[in-house]
């Protein structure tokens, strides 16, 4: 959501939805001139899942923002939260205006909209903003269930909807643990709608492990864009002694780290990051880069990524990444390593390692 998008020029020109009133704001925050919004509003609880926009909006206001999971920065009366919504409840009190910023994801909206629920009152009113093509044209069927809906505003391509709290609800369930068996280890996964696949092991992450069968398990080991932990939790299983896990996500790194937990991978150290800038050097790196960003699909992210790779690698260390066959991915590869090859190989994935 860019300054100039559509759907910031929606809420905008709704100013009335910010002024005077207290303000929280939820979903796929991803510009921090989202701020410029809540600036005279009665109080602002701003709950970002993505690292780097709640960085950047902490330094709009003269803070910073470390890169421990469920971290809180407040200045005058603005609060933001970089933490999934479970943890960032106790830091919201009344709610005039919930202001949603949809994802492609329904089960995440709705996640969101149940889980502050207990908050509401009969001046709460919730408004949804999304591209038509990202659930914003039919969030109003999330949201009648709740209360009188309208459309408030319409442009470019992109709704805004407004819903009045009336009635009692309860319109999500969470998804079930799952049980998955990579390499023969056998592991338990906490699920969350706000990470990536629920229900089953994706393929492209099954062939990821299936690569490091037979790796020497010695120096240390890097889960870059972890999701639900799983591959940082088998690197641990293989041996190395030396793990970290990453993502950009605040529900991400809070599973990752319930999912250690719970498959007593304790020594697993999980941090925020925005790919690799702000890690050190490892001997092991294993990626499934997204290519999304909301409702975008992008691929530079990750080529930027595989270009800065070689300076986090030990002398001899590895990256394997996994990717979908198309994204072509091998033309940056060999641009930077004087080794690359094909380890598995499908119709839809191919997983590439890349030797320091």
């Amino acid at each position: 959501m860019a300054a100039s998008s559509p759907i910031f020029e929606l809420l905008e020109r709704n100013q009335d939805i910010f002024d005077n009133k207290d303000v929280v704001i939820v979903g796929d925050i991803l510009d921090p001139m989202v701020l410029s919004l809540i600036k005279q509003s009665k109080s602002a609880v701003l709950v970002c899942d993505n690292y780097v926009v709640c960085k950047s909006m902490a330094a709009m206001i003269g803070q910073s923002l470390d890169n421990s999971i469920k971290t809180i920065v407040e200045y005058k009366h603005v609060k933001l939260v970089f933490a999934p919504i479970e943890d960032a409840l106790k830091e919201i009190n009344h709610i005039d205006s919930l202001v949603v910023l949809l994802s492609k994801s329904k089960q995440q909206t709705l996640k969101l909209i149940n889980s502050l629920k207990d908050k509401y009152t009969a001046d709460t009113s919730i408004y949804t903003a999304g591209a038509n093509d990202g659930g914003g044209k039919s969030a109003d069927s999330i949201l009648k269930v709740i209360g009188l809906t309208r459309k408030v505003d319409l442009a470019r391509k992109c709704t805004l909807f407004k819903c009045t709290v009336e009635n009692s609800f309860n319109t999500y369930t969470a998804p079930k643990d799952i049980c998955v068996s990579p390499l023969g280890i056998s592991i338990k996964l906490k699920q969350d709608v706000a990470v990536f696949s629920q229900g089953k092991l994706d393929n492209g992450t099954a062939m990821l492990i299936e690569s490091l069968k037979g790796i020497t398990p010695q120096g240390k080991a890097l889960d870059l864009g972890c999701g639900c932990g799983v591959v940082g939790i088998t690197l641990s299983k293989l041996g190395f002694k030396d793990v970290t896990s990453s993502d950009i996500s605040a529900a991400a790194l809070t599973l990752t780290k319930e999912n250690a937990k719970l498959n007593e991978c304790n020594d697993i150290q999980v941090v925020a990051s925005d790919m690799l800038s702000s890690l050190g050097n490892f001997d092991v790196i294993a990626v499934n880069p997204p290519f999304h960003v909301g409702i975008t699909t992008t691929t530079a992210p990750t080529v930027n990524m595989i270009i800065t790779s070689k300076d986090h690698l030990n002398e001899g260390g590895v990256m394997y990444l996994v990717a979908n066959a198309h994204l072509h991915y091998e033309k940056y590869l060999e641009e930077t390593f004087s080794k690359v090859e094909i380890v598995k190989k499908s119709t839809t994935f191919i997983v590439y390692k890349a030797t320091r």
